[in-house]
């Protein structure tokens, strides 16, 4: 089926060699496969794909370039489906986690490291509550007091005792707040089972067995954060992998058929293959001249007339010679 006519897309070519040949800005070469890339400056989506790298976590790196690539793994790990699913449709291909089983092993064991510290921290916290149990729990009232100085003392101990069960609050406060954290930093580690589970061997069972309680999303680990800079790295890995989530989704629906009536009589079926054809891995020259939806909508303006015309011809009439 023709989707768009072969002289406009020839032009477009040209247009772009063209221009490649005149100035260095729309032509790259890959030093590693000496070929010409052209970036795909009409199309966001192609582009989020082709300039995302992923960060692989060694040991010299920090606590949170360890807690950064987790997110990654976690997150890309997620989008595997849809990048075969990509993958089958246009040839494009997403960024892959790049995890070895060392690296994993790496991120746990920094992880189990932290985990322990919160942990230790929790031990702290549960020894103060103990503390301000036991002082409030001393700080008894004579209720029986019948004298004036019995009753001024009840009063000064019934302030002693207000004191320290404010402390007691206050220190059950924290620990609660340090066993939320503790379940947190233990559920973050579980953010990597099931990329682990994806490269099968030599992942320490050790560290496995440590992470257990699941996170719905690593959104939830945000909350337990002090480091307003750390804060600020995650939430900037999120946004990146976010607008990769996003860009799969937009090309996965533009090639998707669609199923409503409205859409399949007004060339729904032209402008998937469109679609498709737009995005095909092969096509980032027509990428860089054209959008996907200016593209889509020739093509579908384009087999409307050739219809037409084609309804016509069969309807004109036929003179015997």
């Amino acid at each position: 089926m023709i989707i768009m006519p072969g002289e406009i897309v020839t032009h477009l070519i040209k247009i772009v060699k063209n221009r490649a040949n005149m100035t260095n800005m729309t032509s790259i070469k890959l030093p590693m496969e000496g070929k010409s890339f052209y970036p795909s400056l009409k199309c966001e989506q192609v582009t989020v794909l082709d300039t995302y790298k992923v960060s692989i976590f060694n040991e010299g790196y920090g606590d949170s370039a360890c807690i950064i690539r987790i997110i990654e793994i976690f997150m890309l790990n997620k989008l595997r489906h849809k990048g075969e699913e990509l993958r089958s449709l246009t040839g494009l291909t997403i960024p892959d986690t790049e995890a070895t089983a060392d690296e994993i092993n790496l991120l746990m064991s920094r992880l189990e490291v932290l985990c322990q510290r919160e942990e230790e921290e929790l031990s702290f916290r549960q020894k103060d509550v103990s503390s301000a149990e036991y002082a409030l729990k001393n700080a008894g009232l004579n209720v029986n007091s019948r004298t004036v100085s019995e009753v001024k003392n009840k009063n000064a101990v019934k302030g002693a005792r207000d004191a320290y069960e404010r402390q007691y609050n206050s220190a059950f406060l924290r620990q609660k707040e340090q066993q939320t954290r503790v379940s947190l930093f233990r559920g973050f580690g579980s953010l990597l089972l099931e990329e682990a589970e994806h490269i099968g061997k030599n992942i320490s069972k050790k560290y496995l067995n440590s992470f257990s309680r699941p996170l719905t999303s690593p959104a939830e680990f945000i909350n337990v954060l002090n480091d307003a800079t750390l804060v600020r790295d995650v939430r900037f890995i999120l946004d990146a992998l976010c607008a990769l989530d996003n860009a799969v989704e937009h090309i996965l629906k533009c090639c998707a058929y669609p199923n409503d009536r409205y859409e399949l009589e007004r060339g729904g079926i032209s402008r998937t293959i469109a679609y498709r054809e737009y995005y095909r891995a092969e096509n980032a020259i027509l990428r860089s001249v054209v959008s996907d939806r200016e593209y889509a909508e020739h093509a579908v303006k384009y087999n409307q007339l050739s219809e037409y015309d084609s309804r016509q011809r069969a309807g004109a009439p036929h003179f015997c010679a």
